[in-house]
């Protein structure tokens, strides 16, 4: 467990992706965390979680 959510959790993975390397992995976050990716990723996570909801 990572000390920077150690006393955080306990979570639920609701998202997941893989990479084939750490750098494609890197460039998906950077993606992801920005304009366009945040966007992507909301809209997303919305739709499954309002369809789970």
């Amino acid at each position: 467990m990572s000390t920077y959510t150690k006393y955080r959790g306990p979570y639920e993975l609701i998202y997941y992706e893989a990479c084939m390397n750490e750098s494609d992995a890197r460039s998906r976050e950077l993606y992801l965390k920005a304009g366009k990716g945040k966007r992507y990723l909301k809209l997303r996570l919305k739709r499954f979680l309002f369809r789970t909801g």
